[in-house]
């Protein structure tokens, strides 16, 4: 700013000299003329005229004045030079500053989970929270003495943990849950393993966790589309996968295909004080293998196919001897609402030497449709003469989004995920995602319900279960779901231990 200022007065200064100047030279021409006329008229010398002195001084103080701002500007500092070496030192500065934040640590929170990452990224943690509060209701018709679905509320789940990366090519995964009071364990080790990724598309992983087994199983906890999986997918899962299931996995993965096989055994809970199944003595071994296939796949269009096979070779022994023991299975499952722990349909133990099941699925969205299904088969060979029972199941279900998202698909899983609101509640004329929903659910666990049990009957019961409900996303974060279900349970052998109900069950969720 001063060195604009000098150089504007500079040039004020020299504007006034020349302007003087200029007056002074045409005072000079005129004298010339003026002493002509006055020769004419006399011959004597005229006076001096003082106005020339005047400005001849004039002159010689505007010179002096020009010499002396001559002298300060040379003496003024070379403001364009300071601003290049001021450049320069805020570049360096800023380099400098730039580097330092690039060696530290860095933090996120996205979509409210907290991540913190080492510079280069091979090294990670994120901490992860799952809360499901369900709230029920149960309209019973004429049930069988004994027969009394519970109302109320429960903590369906209540997991915290943490995930990560550890040197780039590993990660683990720590998930504790603390929910689940009279359905499943109250506290237990939900997941806890470690993979390695180093090898894509190949990966290994060990620990307890979910063995990779069918499209409803390993769709998330929190992306599930209803309170509960279906009856047949949980009778499933429960043979050799399920959560906490102890396992060794490897599969090959990429954006359409998922092949995976995993050596399973029990359950991180088995044999403790919290009332699973016991297997203290000889652990469960089995086998899962899985295949799926995302045979179409547009923005508009997703569809997927898969297949799954589970395979027990050994069952856990359940008594403490050396030599051959009775070992047996039991199928069973709940109503598909979680505030209730009793099982409507059960096999009871079943005497096994070796018990087998595969099934089919298929799922994928069409614009605002999402429809999912699978079938089941469950095969049990005895250690007796008996039949071998079998068992089947079966569900179908169809979502419709009234704004307009779609289910995204996740290659890591070979699973859809959540709607994620275009327009999440708060924003600007946003009211989040709705969603509609409706599933039709079939098991059957009954073997020649007619024959007694002695004979190798098997009167586990046969339920069907219709489900309607709504679902919102007020953001990415946050889920309710509002489910009505009509639950049926017939035994063809039994008439009078038929079972009916409606239940009403509302979740909240918070998912990070």
């Amino acid at each position: 700013m001063e060195g604009r200022q000098a150089r504007r007065g500079v040039f004020m200064h020299k504007a006034r000299i020349s302007f003087l100047l200029a007056g002074v030279a045409l005072a000079a021409l005129s004298q010339p003329g003026l002493a002509a006329a006055a020769k004419k008229q006399s011959t004597s010398p005229p006076p001096p005229d003082p106005r020339i002195g005047v400005l001849e001084q004039q002159l010689r103080d505007l010179q002096q004045q020009l010499n002396e701002i001559k002298g300060a500007q040379k003496a003024t500092p070379d403001y364009s030079a300071a601003v290049l070496d001021l450049k320069r030192s805020t570049s360096d500065q800023y380099a400098d500053i730039t580097k330092q934040l690039a060696a530290q640590s860095k933090s996120t929170v996205d979509n409210g989970r907290f991540t913190i990452a080492s510079p280069n990224g091979a090294f990670s943690l994120s901490l992860r929270a799952l809360v499901q509060f369900d709230e029920g209701y149960f309209a019973q018709g004429r049930n069988p003495a004994g027969v009394d679905f519970n109302s109320g509320t429960n903590f369906r789940r209540a997991q915290l943990g943490f995930s990560g990366i550890v040197f780039r090519d590993w990660s683990y995964n720590f998930l504790y849950d603390f929910g689940g009071y009279g359905v499943e364990n109250r506290g237990y080790i939900y997941n806890a393993y470690i993979e390695y990724d180093g090898l894509k598309p190949f990966f290994f992983r060990i620990g307890a966790y979910t063995p990779f087994l069918s499209q409803e199983d390993q769709t998330s906890s929190g992306d599930l589309l209803f309170p509960e999986r279906a009856a047949a997918v949980d009778v499933s899962r429960n043979i050799a996968g399920a959560p906490s299931r102890e396992a060794a996995s490897i599969w090959v993965q990429g954006d359409t295909y998922h092949v995976a096989l995993s050596l399973t055994g029990k359950k991180s809970g088995d044999g403790t004080t919290t009332g699973a199944a016991v297997g203290t003595f000889d652990a469960q071994q089995a086998l899962i293998g899985r295949a799926a296939y995302l045979a179409a796949s547009t923005p508009e269009l997703k569809w997927l196919v898969e297949g799954h096979i589970t395979e027990v070779l050994k069952l856990p022994d359940t008594t403490a001897s050396t030599g051959p023991v009775a070992t047996v299975i039991r199928l069973s499952n709940g109503p598909e609402v979680a505030v209730d722990a009793s099982r409507p349909v059960d096999t009871g133990n079943l005497d096994a030497k070796e018990v087998r099941e595969f099934g089919f699925d298929t799922a994928g969205t069409y614009d605002r449709f999402y429809g999912q299904g699978g079938w089941f088969r469950y095969e049990v060979q005895r250690r007796t003469l008996l039949p071998n029972p079998h068992f089947t199941g079966w569900y179908g279900l169809l979502t419709y989004s009234l704004t307009g998202e779609q289910h995204t698909y996740d290659p890591t899983t070979a699973s859809f995920r959540n709607l994620r609101p275009t327009n999440p509640l708060g924003t600007p004329g946003g009211w989040g995602a709705w969603e509609l929903a409706a599933r039709y659910s079939d098991v059957d666990l009954n073997f020649l319900p007619s024959l007694a049990v002695a004979n190798g009957g098997v009167p586990g019961g046969k339920q069907d279960v219709l489900t309607l409900g709504v679902n919102w996303y007020p953001n990415s974060v946050i889920k309710f779901q509002l489910n009505y279900d009509n639950i049926k349970v017939n035994h063809p052998n039994a008439p009078a231990s038929n079972i009916s109900a409606d239940a009403v069950v509302l979740r909240s969720q918070i998912a990070l």
